[in-house]
């Protein structure tokens, strides 16, 4: 292997682990950040509940195969024979990307949907009242 190749196998190595670390702090915030207000989740609605549920769980299963792809790239660091980026590394940091962004999108779908929700249960005002007074 020529060096130059080496040298970019390191940088790549490099870049996905800090890709890997962004969506772990990324998901784990949205995970956090939404739980601070669970008490306000009591008034809505089981549909809601149900896609906040999901959105949970991919950012949850995001985060377990990024530690899983952070753990395959140290083990290749350690022993050059391993290679990460094929197998059950390259799965993983597959199934981290793609359960991070769709935990993403069902949590944007939850927050519109209750935002939705709440401009619907609200009656509209009535701009002529002012003028009639």
């Amino acid at each position: 292997m020529a060096n130059t190749e080496i040298t970019e196998d390191i940088e790549a190595h490099k870049v996905a682990l800090e890709l890997m670390k962004q969506i772990i702090t990324l998901a784990s915030g949205v995970l956090a950040l939404s739980a601070t207000f669970l008490e306000k989740l009591s008034s809505m609605s089981f549909l809601l509940l149900i896609v906040l549920a999901v959105s949970w769980l991919a950012l949850l299963v995001s985060v377990f195969f990024g530690l899983e792809t952070i753990s395959a790239i140290v083990k290749s660091r350690l022993d050059p024979d391993y290679q990460w980026s094929k197998g059950y590394g390259k799965d993983s940091a597959r199934i981290s990307k793609y359960t991070f962004v769709g935990g993403i999108a069902l949590f944007a779908l939850f927050a519109f949907l209750s935002l939705a929700g709440k401009m619907v249960d609200r009656t509209p005002p009535n701009h002529f009242d002012y003028f009639l007074q």
